[in-house]
């Protein structure tokens, strides 16, 4: 169920991405298109506008000149008037401006005003011409040039009141739409993005927490069972242990008194039965011997009669007593309860680091400090022998080829790993070594 959950968790997540990345798009895609009409119509519109203004005005001011100049003989009008070529590019100028804006136009309203546009220029075209002949006449009628003067005046400020007023104006109310478009856009794009980002956020949180409640009951499982087997285990070790000790030793040891009624049985001049006897009392020493140390690697029985404070503190008196080294026990100072399996791995981490230290450390001093703090047990086995390089080393097995049930170090880093604990060792040659366990407890 959950697994079905995480998936639908994380199909939607990918839909909303690529639904954001879709949105992103497509208002690029409009805003493109928003600009691009700008750039296209608006803004040529804008600048033709402009052009035939600024054509208009100079087809004006040519006409304008030709009047004054043949008519009140002003002189620094001659030189704009006499250029017939420059009035007429103007006019021409005007109309080509006029075909290019019909081009760009978009709406039969526009139309209409080209019409419009076209008959005023003609209407004023016309004009001028009339004007300019009237006036190259022998006889000039000064009343009809003035009146047709007054009226090439009012049709010059009406186109361009025109093109200012009608085009111009419709042409920025256009651009300020579109403008208005384009920041709707934006606005809609913004709003719906910080949606969709709120939406996505909200369900990867949601997957996170599913995902990490996922794991924990998953990790709440694998401790319960790990516990489960290590108890298994322990108790295993405890039978067996008991069976060797109570069983086993027992019968070895009547073996052992049957070997001693047969040997003050057999003759004193019987040498080689009496060596094959002593022998055989040596084997079955022996074996008892290595019974107990069976045992005692199953499950040291001063654990239950000691616990595990005390169990260390026998540990380490003998390590003293055994290779003279000056060592040093710092206990808890609180009553220290924790479970079976904890007090095993600590017994065996410290029998482990005493017996590493007197094969290899050549210590003079070494000290062991439990405590228990902050819900946690903490072990500190500390030795000031030679060290060695630990990383190079780490990964090579360091386990006793006599030990069976994996004692050594790296087999207590699995199982104190397994525990939910951490165990680390700091060392160096010269330096020293130091062993730090702790455990949840």
């Amino acid at each position: 169920m959950r697994e079905k959950q995480l998936l639908i968790g994380f199909g939607i997540v990918i839909i909303l991405t690529v639904s954001i990345g879709l949105i992103g798009i497509l208002q690029i895609n409009a805003l493109n298109t928003t600009i691009q009409a700008l750039g296209e119509r608006h803004l040529p519109r804008e600048s033709l506008i402009l052009q035939m203004k600024e054509s208009n005005a100079l087809y004006a001011m040519g006409v304008r000149n030709y009047v004054f100049w043949r008519v009140s003989k002003y002189l620094q009008s001659a030189s704009i008037a006499s250029d017939i070529n420059f009035i007429k590019k103007s006019s021409t100028e005007f109309n080509d401006s006029l075909l290019h804006y019909q081009d760009l136009i978009d709406c039969p309203e526009q139309e209409n005003w080209i019409k419009i546009t076209k008959d005023s220029a003609k209407q004023l075209s016309a004009m001028g011409n009339r004007l300019m002949e009237l006036i190259d006449a022998k006889t000039p009628n000064k009343n009809r040039i003035n009146q047709l003067l007054m009226a090439f005046e009012n049709k010059f400020y009406e186109i361009d009141e025109f093109l200012s007023g009608t085009l111009s104006k419709n042409n920025l109310a256009s651009i300020k739409k579109q403008l208005v478009i384009a920041n709707n856009q934006k606005q809609t794009a913004i709003t719906v993005l910080i949606i969709s980002l709120c939406v996505a956020v909200f369900l990867g949180l949601g997957i996170s927490f599913l995902v990490y409640r996922s794991l924990h009951r998953e990790r709440i499982k694998r401790e319960e069972l790990t516990n489960v087997m290590l108890s298994m285990e322990e108790r295993e070790r405890k039978n067996l242990s008991r069976q060797i000790h109570d069983q086993l030793s027992q019968d070895l040891s009547a073996l052992k008194i049957y070997l001693d009624l047969m040997d003050h049985n057999v003759a004193q001049t019987d040498k080689a039965q009496k060596e094959k006897l002593q022998k055989s009392k040596k084997i079955l020493s022996d074996l008892i011997e290595k019974g107990h140390n069976i045992s005692e690697l199953l499950r040291p029985p001063e654990l239950d009669e000691l616990g595990v404070v005390e169990s260390i503190a026998a540990l380490v008196k003998e390590h003293q007593d055994i290779t003279g080294c000056r060592c040093y026990y710092k206990k808890p100072q609180t009553a220290l309860k924790c479970s079976a399996e904890y007090s095993l791995t600590l017994y065996r981490i410290v029998q482990e680091a005493l017996t590493n230290s007197a094969k290899y450390a050549q210590a003079k001093y070494i000290e062991v400090s439990l405590v228990h703090k902050s819900k946690n047990i903490k072990l500190t086995v500390f030795d000031n022998g030679i060290g060695f390089e630990y990383l190079p080393r780490q990964a090579i097995s360091r386990r006793r080829k006599e030990d069976k049930l994996k004692l050594g170090l790296q087999g207590l880093r699995e199982r104190v790993e397994l525990l939910g604990g951490t165990l680390k060792v700091k060392t160096a040659h010269g330096k020293g070594t130091k062993i730090e366990v702790t455990l949840k407890g």
